[in-house]
């Protein structure tokens, strides 16, 4: 049976419900998303959660002042219960990175995030039991939020279907069909899907289908690791913020009344002759990649020191050179559109890059603010640089 749509969109994460809700609210009337597992099941439900502006590169703050304010509003907008978590984000730098951290401040200052830079006994204030020197700098960003990404993915995709987009779980793409150069549709392992709009927002599994249609994105897997760590017994002590702490490298925000969510700065960690297999890969952490987040961890919070790890997982990054994300068409297939390369951050773009896709797609233009994430960059050296301290792309 052949179905027809406006746009079908491959992939059902946040970026591709997230572009299925803008479009239907820019009147495309057929949006089909199809997922080949469960909607989530991606990295889209292993994501932190966090959405901070403290970054050091105008647009890229926007994509997350976007992302603040579509959450804040998000229960008003669709009618739909989300618990969103405006704890503020610290970051904590080093002495040495001062001048490379202020620049950061005036840049996100600039493009509208509201931060600023507080004193030792302020970051103390804000994050009790913070370990930190007289000399090291902090800069706090109080409406920085997170929100449980599963929750948030599984409402995302409430407010789709109640717009009208067809999401269609268990619906593998085999292939896209082109003729004469032109999208034809998909080939699936259900049905034949006919549309001269296509969008591939498949994260890491992106790279192949690409390339099947002749076009090379340098996006590569990477197996990020995270922890679930629990405060000690006795302590009175809890995460209060999402803190950044630069000196460690690693991120971190609550989770319930005893827990916090622990990360690494994951570029520190990339391998050039990694082989990784998104499909089967270890779901949990490795021992030593634990070590490193407990030990980093209770160098940033001294009540760290007796936690534990409570629970670890593993998932798989689509990493880029600049770990910014793809947002472009094939020009040499006409119709067919992606959005992959999210390093890990696709969580907290998803909105703005829904939102400025479906302009992309509706209007077949491709908007002013997405060209600096075009492919043509990497060829032409024009990377992003983006990091709010001194490591990192």
């Amino acid at each position: 049976m052949t179905i027809c749509a406006d746009v079908i969109i491959i992939g059902g994460g946040v970026t591709g419900l997230s572009t299925a809700i803008h479009l239907k609210e820019r009147g495309v009337q057929d949006v089909v998303v199809l997922e080949r597992h469960s909607i989530g099941s991606g990295q889209s439900g292993r994501a932190a959660g966090v959405i901070r502006g403290t970054v050091q590169h105008p647009t890229v703050s926007a994509t997350q002042l976007e992302g603040q304010s579509f959450f804040r509003s998000f229960s008003a907008r669709f009618g739909i219960p989300l618990q969103v978590n405006e704890v503020g984000y610290l970051l904590v730098g080093q002495s040495r990175d001062r001048a490379y951290i202020e620049k950061t401040a005036a840049v996100a200052d600039a493009a509208g995030c509201q931060l600023s830079e507080v004193s030792v006994s302020d970051a103390r204030r804000l994050q009790p039991g913070l370990n930190v020197d007289d000399n090291d700098v902090f800069l706090y960003e109080p409406g920085a939020l997170f929100v449980d990404p599963m929750p948030a993915t599984q409402a995302m995709l409430i407010a789709a279907k109640s717009l009208g987009v067809t999401v269609i779980e268990g619906c593998e793409v085999e292939a896209v069909s082109v003729k004469g150069n032109v999208v034809q549709g998909v080939e699936t392992s259900k049905d034949r899907f006919s549309s001269s709009r296509v969008l591939i927002a498949t994260s890491v599994w992106g790279q192949p289908q690409l390339a099947r249609l002749g076009i090379e994105v340098p996006v590569r897997p990477h197996i990020a690791q995270m922890a679930f760590c629990h405060v000690p017994f006795a302590s009175q002590h809890r995460l209060q913020r999402i803190v950044f702490d630069s000196r460690v490298g690693l991120y971190m925000r609550p989770e319930h009344e005893s827990q916090m969510f622990v990360g690494r700065r994951e570029s520190d960690f990339y391998q050039s002759n990694d082989v990784v297999d998104p499909d089967n890969y270890r779901q949990t952490a490795t021992y030593d990649g634990l070590t490193e987040i407990t030990q980093g961890l209770s160098r940033t919070l001294d009540f760290m020191r007796d936690g534990f790890v409570h629970r670890s997982y593993a998932c798989t990054y689509d990493t880029t050179p600049d770990e910014m994300p793809i947002l472009d068409r094939g020009e040499s297939v006409a119709g067919l559109y992606f959005a992959v390369g999210f390093s890990g951050g696709g969580f907290s773009t998803s909105p703005w890059v829904g939102n400025h896709m479906a302009d992309f797609i509706a209007e077949d233009s491709k908007p002013a603010e997405i060209e600096l994430f075009g492919l043509d960059r990497f060829a032409s050296g024009e990377l992003i640089r983006w990091s709010n301290t001194p490591t990192g792309p």
